[in-house]
């Protein structure tokens, strides 16, 4: 883990020094200035749709997305240690809708006509709303040597739904590539930490902006 995160920030490194070993230009007022739409995916940037304001020097983005997606994985064998319980009950995950928000502020460090350095810091919000099944099991066989082995049962399954909430704060570096006819692409190397204080380490974030100021 820690030498894949070493290498991933060798090469955005060295992605920067390749763009800024072209002549720098001193970029027009109207340059500095830059809003675009597009979408970016990241945990820190949040994953969707996406609004980006740059000026000379600061700057600040949002993202707003959602989507369902997943489904019922159902279980008919089920192998656990129960200390031989004749029943059990289980919960299966289905369908999910994840909505998220994310606000990250921005500072340029560098700039010429390929594009833009810089750091960033900021946090995001996901709420998931996972729709589950109770399932009853009962036992078939408690003779195996480290887990019992239950069977799934003709009883009816109970729906619930269960609401988790995830919040992300950190910072990072990125780059903005300038791919011409205003369109740029992002990519971003974070520091992330979760609301239960764990640091997810240098997990790459990216967009495409389509910039028309």
């Amino acid at each position: 883990m820690l030498f894949r995160s070493i290498l991933i920030m060798a090469g955005l490194l060295a992605l920067v020094a390749i763009a800024f070993a072209q002549p720098s230009v001193v970029k027009a007022d109207k340059d500095n200035h830059l809003k675009g739409l597009g979408v970016h995916f990241g945990t820190l940037s949040a994953n969707g749709f996406s609004y980006r304001s740059f000026g000379k020097q600061h700057g600040y983005q949002i993202t707003l997305g959602g989507i369902t997606l997943g489904d019922r994985d159902e279980e008919y064998v089920h192998f656990g240690e129960y200390n031989g319980q004749q029943q059990i009950t289980l919960l299966e995950d289905g369908r999910r809708t994840n909505l998220n928000v994310g606000l990250n502020y921005i500072k340029t460090l560098a700039q010429n006509r390929t594009g833009r350095f810089y750091v960033f810091g900021g946090g995001s919000y996901l709420y998931s709303r996972v729709k589950q099944f109770e399932v009853d099991f009962e036992l078939i066989n408690d003779n195996l040597t480290w887990e019992d082995e239950y069977r799934r049962m003709d009883t009816a399954d109970r729906v619930k739904w269960d609401n988790r909430h995830y919040y992300y704060v950190g910072a990072g570096l990125g780059f903005d590539f300038n791919l011409g006819q205003n369109f740029h692409w992002a990519v971003e190397l974070p520091l992330t930490m979760n609301q239960d204080t764990e640091f997810m380490m240098y997990i790459p974030q990216t967009g495409l902006y389509y910039y028309f100021d």
